[in-house]
């Protein structure tokens, strides 16, 4: 049953032109190019929607940020918290009140004086209601932050404050043991208040940035490259060993292979996903691969009726999605079949086995309660369901293929989809909008916390593009958050989680492995342990 299942879901998959092969041939036919000895290439897998850091959300953006902008505290390739703007900081007893004492010297790179004016406009930026920034929960845990996100307080009034010229105090409503870590993420990274205010709109213009980071933008072509070089006023400019870095956003897995076997690029966003045993045997150790603390899943619009008011249909397409298929013979590429809302490695595994009960049953009695659930939410041949699902352009999620699953499941004639390929800024935007049916989706932990998975189901979370909201999961989650006890917390925490999977807000679909190719030339990067994937450009040298 297993075995024919699968053959005949593959060839649903191929009738419909999901997979796309793409001989070896190619890439060794093509003309290989000269290295230069002063530019690395690095492939982004898609164009970059903002380099603007209190607006990113995405890892794309975040990618280059980390090269722009420099936060208060650092990181290294383990993604272990080390000194960066602040060379050193303590915590008070209560664990509250974080003082972040500055290194001496500080510049952007127009050559003026970082300051600690600066920094608290940073931090009051991110939680500025004008702002909007889909990432102001970092500060809501700062006092007064959530009040001023929510426009009742004061920007001033942000629990960021400069004691002098080289001290910043930044006191939080209850103690967070991820909060160092909060400090080394992209959006925090620090920008300069006159440079904004002189700008605007257009500050983030290569024309008219300043930045702190190891890096300046020099050029940026949209859907083209973006090229950044040296800072020579980065407080570490004596260790960053490559002049520049040429970002490419390519979007298409193929052609990022081919100009990596040309020359084009010195390291790949990802690979092809149907090429990977081709290309592990061809390219040997060029290929890294590694897990990822990472979970790829499907946002249900909530905002629409159809999905908001039946959770029989929600829970009969979740269960129609063979995660093991496509883990095993879609992909292929060890990621991991995932049933819960965040992944069972998180947190050094304190959150594992809240898996749905159902994923332990054979996937006869699985498909069988689906249909039941499908039946009972109103659907069939005489009266089908529509369905429009969203992704962006890529070829990874093209061949994912849950709308032939669930035509398979539920029959072509009971069931109609439709899908929509999107470039990544404008599928960002739709998404946020709420402007789709169905939409792709996939959450990079920004930090060893289920407290980076947990906003993603949080009423009114700028994170939850799902838009769903129970606000006992909420009240579960703030009281969490407000007890010094870790194993109540871990309890409180597990139980809002349930919540949110017993409602079938999402359809989580699997926890990633990642795959990138590394030239040889490149040294000092450690791509097999970064499992979090936060990556400088600072750490690579010829």
């Amino acid at each position: 049953m297993k075995q024919k299942y699968i053959i005949s879901l593959l060839a649903l998959i191929i009738g419909s032109g999901i997979l796309v092969a793409c001989s070896k041939s190619n890439h060794e036919q093509a003309q290989v190019k000269p290295q230069s000895s002063d530019t690395i290439n690095v492939d982004l897998g898609s164009d970059v929607p903002t380099i603007d850091p209190a607006l990113t959300q995405d890892v794309t953006s975040a990618r280059v940020i980390y090269d722009l902008f420099s936060p208060l505290v650092d990181f290294n390739q383990n993604n272990q918290p080390i000194p960066g703007i602040a060379q050193k900081w303590s915590v008070s007893k209560d664990g509250k009140v974080y003082t972040f004492h500055l290194r001496k010297g500080l510049k952007f790179s127009d050559g003026s004086p970082i300051t600690a004016e600066d920094i608290v406009f940073t931090w009051q930026r991110l939680a500025d209601p004008k702002v909007s920034s889909p990432y102001n929960i970092l500060v809501s845990n700062i006092v007064n932050g959530q009040a001023i996100i929510d426009g009742k307080a004061k920007v001033e009034t942000l629990g960021v404050t400069a004691l002098d010229k080289q001290t910043i105090q930044i006191t939080l409503e209850h103690p967070d043991t991820a909060f160092i870590q909060i400090c080394t993420q992209p959006n925090v990274g620090i920008v300069s208040k006159a440079n904004l205010t002189k700008f605007g709109n257009q500050w983030t213009n290569p024309d008219h940035m300043v930045t702190s980071g190891a890096y300046t933008i020099k050029e940026w072509v949209v859907q083209g490259h973006m090229l950044l070089t040296k800072n020579p006023n980065y407080y570490d400019a004596n260790n960053v060993k490559i002049k520049n870095v040429n970002f490419l956003p390519l979007v298409d897995t193929n052609a990022s292979l081919s100009q990596y076997d040309t020359n084009g690029v010195d390291i790949t966003y990802s690979i092809p996903v149907d090429q990977y045993k081709d290309i592990q045997q061809r390219l040997g150790k060029q290929l890294h691969q590694f897990p990822l603390e990472a979970m790829s899943f499907y946002d249900f619009n909530m905002v629409l009726p159809q999905y908001a008011n039946n959770k029989n249909l929600r829970q009969a397409l979740s269960m129609a999605v063979d995660r093991e298929v496509i883990v095993k013979h879609i992909l292929g590429q060890g990621q991991t079949a995932l049933y819960s809302y965040v992944t069972p490695t998180i947190e050094d595994g304190k959150f594992a086995g809240l898996g749905y009960s159902w994923a332990k049953l054979p996937r006869a009695q699985q498909l069988a309660m689906a249909k039941d659930l499908f039946a009972k939410a109103g659907y069939s041949e005489s009266h089908p369901l529509e369905i429009a699902i969203s992704y962006n352009t890529n070829d990874g999620n093209k061949k994912i293929a849950i709308a032939a699953m669930w035509q398979e499941t539920f029959g072509t004639q009971s069931i109609k989809v439709t899908q929509s390929n999107q470039e990544w800024k404008t599928f960002l935007q739709d998404r946020k909008k709420a402007d789709y049916d169905i939409a792709r989706d996939g959450w990079n932990a920004d930090y060893n916390s289920v407290n980076t998975y947990t906003m993603l189901y949080y009423c009114k979370s700028p994170q939850n593009n799902s838009k769903y909201c129970n606000y006992e999961y909420n009240k579960l989650i703030d009281k969490a958050q407000n007890t010094n006890n870790p194993e109540e917390r871990i309890k409180l925490i597990r139980q809002a989680l349930q919540l949110a999977q017993d409602d079938y807000a999402i359809i989580p679909l699997y926890q990633y492995t990642w795959h990138r190719l590394v030239n040889p030339r490149v040294k000092g990067y450690d791509a097999d342990h970064n499992y979090f994937d936060h990556v400088q450009s600072k750490w690579y040298k010829f």
